[in-house]
């Protein structure tokens, strides 16, 4: 298929920050001095640019990542941005003023309102760019309504001082707005972009409905989008778990219905980086770092949670060979996925049957060893990682970040439908789909509501990690307090007679309070506008 062409939209990146940067309120109104009309938009080339740049107000590669090191799936080495994972943030966090996002609103109004204007422009030009703005809009109110409640709903281009008038508008009719949106554009969009990857058509949009839905309760509706995507029969599991988020196979799978789009060298990201070992390749830096509890839910590969294997179970086995022999079994025979996840002690890069590097956590003369990298926990992350890559690439890199793909789709339904309370047989066969794609034993049977329950959950971690996804799963189902309450894990480390400490690592201690489950306002925000109240415990 097709790619967005990433020229045209570093450039329009380039002129929106030309027009849009130097806001002066809370809702970064596009400036006075921006360029006019009669400057810009005298084509529908020009116009393409402008609704391309409104793509990169989608989560980036970054802070899809970054997400997860907000959950108990992982960690973040730089404390400023592990406060939101360790409970220690507040109105003046970074990352939780990225988060409100009217910058991106105010310039998605500018644009759909030029737009408008045009009516000498071709008519389906017209109606797809403006269904495109019009997701975009939604799905940014949809993050913010998320993380802050009640948000200001803003549909047109405001003054300033107007601005400076506008109040939280209650969650309700936000959620209200996004619905419509969403309803109205899957009704219309039609076949616009069917062979375009990286942009938005119906399908994009009925599995982001779905998800909507799911997180909003509404679960008929959920099951309802999701199956209009199952219906469509374009899209399926990729056969190979791991290869499914590396690079070279970027636009060559029918797994991923939606993706933030890179393109090497011109549009890239850092994420190899960031989030690779010393001794790698990539001569990383340690940032997302994997917690104990996310590692010790992948089960052992004959589908038995670890430490609950029978007598008779070859992995089981295996791992305590390696530990009478003063080895480290742990990680030993598991689940696949963690292999493709998660550089655990040991873990090995490998290209082509040939090991590149070894996670040297515990190993002294390592530049990985505990000791030389205090603030590593002996776990980084593996997934989307660009294997073939070297330090002259780490910095750079094309790999595309999913946003929605078929798996998540999957588990949607099958969330929804144990919700329900109903067709557990068809839950049952989501589950094993997916289980056997990534090599693991198809041994989910029909239980009670609460047995299926645990096992979506559980499947939808393993499936989903690393992905962005896990920090809104437990904030919707109201478990914070269970999993981000107290120390959070890493790895062992060894004394120096090379035998493991008996204790792991702490990698921090999480402190929840339940006004957590809304992120602060802002307080540069409350500062420029008192209509602005904070929320509840902050």
């Amino acid at each position: 298929m097709n790619k967005i062409k990433h020229y045209k939209l570093i450039l329009a990146s380039l002129i929106l920050v030309l027009v849009g940067s130097s806001c002066d309120d809370f809702l970064s109104t596009p400036p006075l001095d921006q360029l006019s009309s009669e400057v810009w938009y005298q084509n529908e080339d020009q116009a393409q640019m402008s609704v391309d740049a409104c793509y990169r107000y989608l989560p980036s590669a970054n802070i899809i990542l970054m997400r997860d090191s907000w959950s108990d799936n992982m960690t973040h080495r730089n404390g400023n941005y592990n406060q939101i994972g360790s409970g220690a943030y507040t109105a003046y966090n970074g990352l939780v003023r990225d988060e409100w996002k009217y910058s991106a609103v105010a310039n998605i109004n500018e644009v759909l309102e030029q737009l408008a204007e045009h009516s000498d422009f071709d008519a389906d030009f017209l109606t797809k760019a403006e269904l495109e703005l019009r997701f975009i809009r939604a799905f940014i109110y949809y993050d913010m309504l998320f993380y802050f409640g009640d948000v200001p709903l803003i549909k047109t281009t405001l003054t300033v001082e107007e601005s400076k008038q506008t109040t939280r508008a209650p969650r309700a009719d936000v959620l209200e707005f996004v619905l419509t949106e969403l309803k109205d554009v899957a009704q219309n969009i039609g076949t616009f972009n069917q062979e375009v990857s990286g942009r938005i058509n119906a399908d994009v949009v009925n599995a982001y409905l779905a998800r909507v839905s799911l997180y909003e309760k509404n679960y008929a509706d959920a099951v309802e989008y999701a199956n209009k995507v199952i219906s469509s029969g374009k899209f399926e599991l990729f056969n190979d778990y791991d290869g499914l988020f590396r690079i070279q196979n970027d636009g060559n799978t029918k797994e991923v219905i939606f993706e933030r789009q890179y393109s090497f060298p011109l549009y890239t990201h850092s994420n190899n980086k960031y989030h690779s070992y010393p001794s790698s390749p990539m001569h990383g830096w340690l940032w997302n770092m994997p917690l104990q509890g996310l590692v010790g839910e992948y089960e052992c590969a004959c589908g038995h949670p670890v430490g609950q294997c029978p007598d008779d179970c070859v992995y089981e086995q295996q791992r305590q060979a390696a530990i009478a022999a003063g080895q480290d079994g742990e990680y030993i025979g598991r689940d696949p996925r963690l292999n493709a996840t998660v550089v655990y002690p040991g873990h090995k890069w490998i290209v082509d049957g040939k090991t590149l590097s070894e996670y040297g956590y515990r190993d002294p003369s390592s530049k990985d060893y505990w000791k030389n990298e205090p603030t590593s926990n002996g776990y980084m992350m593996f997934k989307w990682l660009d294997l073939h890559g070297g330090e002259e690439e780490r910095g750079k890199s094309g790999k595309n970040a999913t946003i929605i793909r078929y798996a998540d789709v999957l588990l949607m339904k099958a969330e929804a439908l144990v919700e329900l309370n109903k067709d557990f047989d068809q839950v049952v066969e989501i589950l094993n789909e997916i289980r056997e794609r990534a090599g693991m034993p198809e041994n989910i049977t029909a239980g009670s509501q609460d047995e299926m329950r645990k096992a979506v959950r559980h499947e939808r971690r393993i499936e989903l990690a690393c992905e962005g996804l896990r920090y809104q799963d437990i904030i919707r189902w109201r478990i914070c307090d269970q999993v981000k309450n107290g120390p959070l894990l890493g790895a062992k480390r060894n004394k120096p007679d090379g035998t493991l400490e008996e204790d792991r690592v702490v990698s921090h201690t999480a402190v929840w309070e339940d006004y957590m489950y809304l992120f602060p306002i802002p307080q540069d925000v409350m500062d420029k506008n008192e209509n602005i109240t904070p929320n509840p415990g902050w």
